[in-house]
């Protein structure tokens, strides 16, 4: 009897298979990796408790590091996709559209006046601790490819169709501001142009896996604001 590899795509060992690489990436290098930053940033802020700046960063910084082992453990716990997207593309996009964003920091850092340092921080807090929010509503259904996993519309999504997405446009945004421009702009565009993208392959999927997809889809926008 030959090995049915179609019946192994719908097992759980295929799926955590297939998850190992974003176990890895958000469990150590987005999380474990993370650390030293983050033990910089609480110094800073014991040396200066009633500085609001300070009090961002750690808030920001920790955000990002619950949202990244927060991701690791609905990979694993996550159930089995409904429907996964057909081709290539859809999953080019779903990867690009989570790792391009990486390059950004190694454009290097630049010196930006205080206040425009206060409103990149603003940004990476509101859109680290809406990321862990979000992730948290979206719970089993996460998924870096475009996939039909369950179905959320309630909470966040009742006010978007990509809340994760919106947010992290927001946290893009905040990056991009400290690094050397314009290419950090030109590679933060791109990145968002990918979530874009792969929001049209998402909805193709979930329309496909969902018929009440199409209501859903007809009241909400696609980010909460177009």
């Amino acid at each position: 009897m030959g090995f049915d590899f179609e019946k192994f795509q719908q097992t759980k060992a295929y799926d955590l298979l297939m998850g190992l690489p974003l176990i890895f990436w958000f469990g150590y290098v987005e999380g474990i990796r993370a650390r030293p930053s983050l033990g910089y940033a609480a110094r800073q802020l014991l040396e200066q408790p009633d500085s609001l700046y300070f009090n961002m960063r750690f808030i920001a910084l920790f955000a990002s590091i619950a949202f990244n082992l927060l991701a690791v453990y609905l990979i694993v716990m996550r159930g089995n996709p409904v429907r996964r997207s057909k081709g290539w593309l859809p999953n080019v996009c779903g990867f690009v559209g989570t790792f391009l964003s990486v390059g950004i920091p190694y454009l290097g850092p630049v010196t930006l006046p205080f206040y425009w340092q206060v409103v990149s921080t603003v940004l990476l807090v509101v859109g680290s601790v809406g990321s862990f929010l979000v992730l948290a509503k979206l719970g089993r259904s996460f998924s870096i490819l475009p996939e039909a996993r369950l179905l959320v519309t309630g909470g966040p999504y009742a006010l978007a169709r990509h809340p994760l997405y919106a947010v992290e446009i927001v946290t893009i945004l905040g990056m991009a501001m400290l690094y050397k421009q314009p290419q950090a702009s030109l590679l933060a565009a791109g990145v968002i142009l990918m979530l874009v993208v792969r929001s049209h392959f998402e909805e193709k999927v979930l329309s496909e896996a969902y018929p009440e997809y199409a209501a859903y889809k007809a009241r909400v926008k696609r980010f909460g604001f177009i």
